[in-house]
């Protein structure tokens, strides 16, 4: 009995992920009741699940309330300005609708694909502010480049997002898992995009940070 319960047995360790999954999904959707927060909680959800989750560093409720803190500010800023955008694009798109006509249909389709990308940008931008420290307008500049030069990887955490809510959508239990599931692969991919814009030297402490057993076993190998 004392082998199911160690920390080594996989299935013991596959019902802490799931554990864990569950407590920080749960943790995103309170802290986003009040609708205002909600990008201070997926900045905060993202970051959680970068370091503890996917780096088992840190504890979930401690780095949770650390980032949401932290960034409360700017991811709040952000945030409210998606939202006044996504309002102006649903109200254009509803005049355009009321007009009818070729030339109103485009714009509306036009004003889909605004939503889309300013969608794409905010995932780029809230995830930006929990990994680097810099102003909002930085980071929407920032978040606008990286979102458009790496096009096939913005498709695919749109493609995640979809997927996350359908699943809720769906079936109605999966919002205990599918935010954290969701932001694991928003993180592998983000990730992937943001260590073409650190230096050498910031990659290489993240590296030791992430990976500290890869150098422990490099400093061994190099002192035989």
């Amino acid at each position: 009995m004392s082998r199911f319960f160690s920390s080594d047995n996989p299935v013991f360790g596959a019902l802490d992920q799931l554990v864990d999954l569950a407590w920080v999904s749960i943790l995103w959707l309170i802290f986003s009741l009040p609708v205002v927060t909600a990008g201070a909680s997926t900045t905060a959800l993202y970051y959680t699940v970068t370091k503890v989750i996917r780096h088992h560093r840190g504890y979930i409720w401690r780095e949770f309330w650390g980032s949401f803190k932290s960034n409360f500010k700017q991811s709040t800023i952000i945030w409210i300005l998606y939202v006044i955008l996504m309002i102006i694009f649903c109200i254009d798109i509803k005049v355009m609708g009321t007009i009818g006509g070729t030339v109103a249909n485009t714009l509306q389709y036009t004003f889909l694909i605004g939503m889309v990308m300013v969608t794409a940008i905010l995932f780029y931008a809230l995830a930006y502010t929990a990994r680097f420290i810099q102003d909002v307008k930085h980071i929407l500049f920032n978040s606008g480049l990286m979102a458009l030069r790496h096009l096939p990887k913005t498709l695919l955490l749109l493609i995640v997002a979809a997927l996350a809510v359908l699943s809720i959508y769906l079936m109605g239990i999966a919002f205990i898992l599918a935010p954290a599931i969701a932001a694991i692969l928003d993180s592998v991919i983000l990730e992937s995009i943001f260590v073409n814009y650190m230096s050498e030297e910031d990659r290489e402490k993240e590296n030791m940070r992430n990976y500290p057993e890869q150098y422990e076993y490099v400093n061994r190998k190099d002192e035989e």
